[in-house]
């Protein structure tokens, strides 16, 4: 038996989808469709020749897989540091991290992570403005190779230059980049879902454009492809977010901001975000239909 992380889990689901494949056409003939469930979110070991026959069966080498599951967990582990001591304002160690990182062999994905984060702990420092650091972003995300070989970066940096753009109320800036992203070609689950969080931030960048109609539309867009996807990190936010927009339009029907509100705190309570019931309970209290005790 062999211990699976989360990633080569992960990245069998991803394939089974991307070809279109039920768990019950993958599982046919080597193991059930529960144990397959569980191998997809890592949750059992397996066998070695459990893992071959599905990885024949999606026609993926092993040694692909074990080389993608690596360096996942390796991308992953940078991450974490990084985005902790960068949110601890901890700008100096990241900076010494991320040199320390880029002195060795590493693969393009943690390259490209390494100097996201270097330039914008450079920024936190108010060593490089954010003009400045929204010059060097686009300079990294825009040469040829980075969408194709890393479409999760090339995202992740240009919604960061679209967050410099939004936070200083250039918000014609920041929408050019939200409308370019999303029509984009998403066809990975990964990719699909980190278009929600693009929905969000776009929503909320319309809000304060006092564009209401058009950012209704994209948070209704949200809120089916949440549904569709079963995706419900963003949802509860969503329904917040029509609510807002309701009340801007001045919709007549009450009832139906109500509502919106109220599930928008449904959904913030059964995920324990404590801090978006608090600010739900205090800013819209009136608009509740009924309060958890």
């Amino acid at each position: 038996m062999i211990p699976l992380s989360n990633s080569i889990g992960n990245q069998l689901r991803r394939i089974r989808l991307e070809q279109q494949l039920t768990q019950k056409e993958v599982c046919q003939n080597i193991c059930s469709q529960a144990e397959l469930s569980k191998i997809e979110q890592g949750k059992v070991s397996a066998t070695i020749e459990t893992i071959q026959k599905i990885a024949n069966r999606l026609n993926v080498s092993m040694l692909q897989l074990f080389e993608e599951d690596a360096q996942a967990v390796l991308f992953q582990e940078y991450d974490q540091g990084w985005t902790q001591l960068f949110r601890n304002q901890k700008f100096d160690a990241v900076i010494n991290s991320v040199k320390e990182t880029l002195s060795t062999p590493i693969n393009i994905n943690v390259y490209l992570l390494a100097k996201y984060f270097e330039l914008i702990a450079l920024e936190g420092k108010k060593r490089l403005d954010y003009r400045s650091c929204i010059s060097e972003l686009s300079f990294l995300a825009d040469q040829e190779e980075v969408w194709y070989e890393s479409p999760l970066m090339y995202i992740r940096i240009k919604l960061a230059i679209a967050n410099y753009y939004y936070l200083n109320h250039q918000f014609v800036h920041s929408r050019k980049i939200y409308e370019a992203l999303l029509v984009m070609d998403y066809n990975t689950e990964e990719l699909k879902n980190l278009r929600i969080k693009i929905l969000y931030n776009h929503a909320q960048q319309l809000f304060f454009q006092e564009d209401y109609r058009e950012g209704m539309k994209v948070t209704e867009i949200g809120i089916s492809e949440s549904i569709e996807r079963k995706n419900s990190s963003f949802l509860g936010h969503f329904f917040y977010q029509r609510a807002n927009f309701k009340e801007k339009l001045e919709f007549d029907e009450i009832k139906k901001i109500k509502e919106d509100y109220t599930l928008s705190y449904t959904l913030f309570t059964a995920f324990n975000l404590e801090r978006y019931v608090e600010i739900v309970e205090k800013g819209r209290n009136d608009y509740l239909l009924f309060k958890f005790l």
